[in-house]
């Protein structure tokens, strides 16, 4: 029942952001974004991300998916609502990347955790490149953006690229501007010395 009403709310909610005309289109959902990367070694091969969705799109979806108001997604409230984000998932998550300016387009995208923290609903995805890429050659672009949907996927204050790992001080995220309006702005990754 929560869950028909939730797909409800959600069609209501994306059939009217499809109606906006282009003219007037604003953002609708604001997502603070991040990708993570372990940087252990010069190649990788799978990075993470992290979005933090606004405060009343994260409101309405805990009370639909938070059945006992406890204030945490478990058990089944979770997996219900990781079954309902995966409708991104046609979206591609808004992830947009490249390897030395040529498109790259993840193998694999797939929800890791979600979680309400400070009553914000923070999603955790996992991403699996098609191939690895290695740093110390090329160069990972990052970005996100939102082509269809009217979401405003905007970078954590701290950076829309966080590094971890042994070699994460060798590695330099360069962020340039992006010609795509749906894009705030690229990061441009690499690890040569």
């Amino acid at each position: 029942m929560i869950r028909s009403l939730f797909s409800v709310f959600v069609g209501t909610i994306l059939t009217s952001i499809l109606f906006v005309s282009h003219a007037m289109a604003h953002p609708h959902v604001w997502v603070d974004s991040q990708y993570r990367v372990n940087v252990e070694r010069a190649e990788i091969d799978s990075l993470e991300a992290t979005w933090s969705l606004d405060l009343f799109t994260s409101t309405s979806l805990i009370a639909e998916y938070d059945v006992d108001a406890d204030g945490a997604l478990t058990g089944q409230e979770k997996l219900d609502m990781i079954d309902t984000l995966k409708s991104f998932d046609k979206y591609g998550y808004f992830i947009k990347m490249k390897q030395d300016g040529a498109d790259l387009v993840p193998n694999n995208v797939r929800i890791l955790d979600v979680r309400i923290r400070d009553q914000m609903l923070w999603i955790r995805l996992s991403i699996m490149l098609p191939e690895p890429v290695n740093l110390a050659t090329s160069t990972l672009s990052l970005a996100f953006g939102d082509d269809e949907l009217y979401f405003a996927m905007e970078p954590l204050e701290e950076g829309l690229v966080r590094l971890s790992g042994a070699l994460s001080e060798a590695c330099t995220p360069v962020e340039r501007e992006a010609t795509e309006t749906s894009v705030a702005f690229w990061v441009d990754l690499s690890c040569r010395s």
